[in-house]
């Protein structure tokens, strides 16, 4: 771990994603101690209701307003959130439609489970959650999410013995027609292929970055940092690899992912008999679930979907044994920093909002609240660099991405605009430095590629200046 640490360009993303992965850890070995079946009834109930009735307003109320309000605005922001939402996918409060749907699916599971254990008004209930989850599920326009939900639902339906066989060809001729549905709604995208060729380039991008660091890897969340190199032109790019053992095997080196590999392999034979049971069914489908979302997404590098697989293949192998104090502490302790660094995170993606529609002093408010919580934020540096430079303080915007640099060397624009910025003061080689750095980390931006030949055309050119 500690090799796998040294590779890593961005030390704090390090920090964050072993904090990350540990919280999960602690939350398995926590709640296989619990017994949650009972407990999760009305939280998957509550939050299932409030889910898909968002989605609905969302679909039908808040999307149509904010393309009003986007026409009318020509701010990057306003045309971003335009292309967004333009398609009419829902994601609710989620980051992508492909994650929500995984959600939606998930929670489908547990409504048909707790359906088929209630009775009377309850069952109404269940039933009607049910059509509209399926309803939140085809607004998502996720073939992923349908093929997720079909196989983790067929294992449960199968595995708790409630299903008879004789039934399958019905049920698959539905879950057909709703593919075929979500088809027809993404029909320009489905016949140029465009959702199967985004994840295999992003899979061949994580080839190259497997391949480039075998052994140690590129360092635990350090993907999205290593990545923009190996992105060709011709390839739509993207900081996550849509797989989530790729993305693990790239970040943590070929020997360590194999060692995990078979450590959960030997864990998973140890604990086969408790997806098997009976009992366990619905716990093993949303575990089945979540297995295909790693394999066409990162899967598990979402919260979402990484709490609910450890909380699902805890139940899975659960102890009849009380909770030990040690194991609330340590995961109270670690929520605290991965909230601690959400809410820093929260802060500066709304500076680069407020950035986006012409309000540099409150984003410049926004980047420096973030700072306080997580100093070694480089996008919010990166922000106040921009905010300076328009102000024409080069100073104050020099030593803002310097200390970009320092947190991440091989950043692509901090390195474009000190190139600028060095080549502005005379200082030829060094920005002949910064402007190969950025012309290397992003192939695909023409204009750092273009400068780069500039700079390069003219150095030679260049008088040298005293002090540069």
């Amino acid at each position: 771990m500690l090799l796998n640490f040294s590779t890593s360009e961005v030390k704090g993303l390090f920090w964050l994603r072993l904090a990350y992965f540990s919280f999960l850890l602690v939350l398995f070995f926590l709640c296989r101690r619990l017994r949650l079946e009972r407990i999760l009834a009305p939280v998957v109930g509550g939050i299932a209701l409030i889910l898909f009735v968002y989605g609905v307003f969302q679909k039908f109320l808040i999307f149509p307003r904010i393309l009003e309000q986007a026409a009318s605005g020509h701010s990057f922001y306003a045309q971003a959130l335009r292309i967004r939402i333009a398609s009419g996918r829902i994601f609710a409060i989620f980051a992508l439609p492909t994650l929500y749907a995984m959600i939606c699916g998930l929670l489908l599971i547990f409504i048909v489970h707790y359906f088929y254990h209630s009775r009377g008004w309850a069952r109404t209930f269940w039933a009607l959650l049910f059509l509209l989850g399926g309803f939140n599920l085809v607004l998502t326009q996720s073939f992923g999410g349908i093929l997720f939900f079909a196989a983790g639902s067929l294992f449960y339906l199968f595995s708790s013995r409630i299903f008879k066989v004789k039934f399958l060809a019905p049920l698959l001729m539905v879950l057909a027609l709703v593919l075929f549905l979500v088809t027809a709604l993404r029909f320009s995208e489905a016949r140029e292929l465009a959702p199967a060729r985004l994840r295999l380039a992003n899979w061949a991008q994580a080839g190259r970055l497997i391949e480039q660091a075998p052994l140690l890897g590129v360092g635990l969340g350090n993907y999205e940092t290593a990545v923009p190199p190996h992105v060709r032109r011709s390839e739509p790019a993207s900081i996550y690899a849509h797989n989530f053992f790729l993305q693990l095997a790239a970040e943590t080196g070929v020997p360590l992912f194999l060692l995990l590999a078979v450590v959960f392999l030997a864990w998973l034979k140890r604990n086969m008999s408790g997806f098997l049971k009976a009992e366990n069914a619905v716990f093993a489908g949303a575990c089945i679930l979540i297995l295909f979302f790693n394999m066409f997404d990162v899967g598990s590098f979402f919260l979402a979907a990484g709490v609910s697989l450890a909380v699902a293949l805890s139940q899975v192998a659960r102890m009849e044994r009380p909770a030990r104090l040690h194991n609330f502490v340590a995961a109270a302790l670690l929520a605290a920093v991965l909230l601690v660094q959400a809410y820093a995170a929260d802060r500066q993606k709304s500076g680069d909002l407020w950035l986006s529609q012409g309000d540099p002093a409150r984003a410049e408010a926004l980047y420096k609240d973030s700072l306080r919580f997580n100093p070694h934020s480089y996008r919010a540096w990166l922000g106040l660099a921009h905010i300076a430079r328009q102000r024409g303080d080069r100073m104050a915007a020099d030593r803002a991405l310097r200390k970009v640099l320092e947190i991440h060397p091989g950043q692509p624009y901090a390195n474009y605009l000190l190139s600028v910025s060095s080549w502005q003061r005379g200082a030829y080689l060094t920005a002949l430095f910064h402007a190969r750095c950025a012309a290397r980390a992003n192939r695909r931006n023409k204009e750092y590629q273009r400068w780069h030949e500039v700079v390069q055309g003219n150095f030679s050119l260049q008088p040298p200046r005293p002090g540069n």
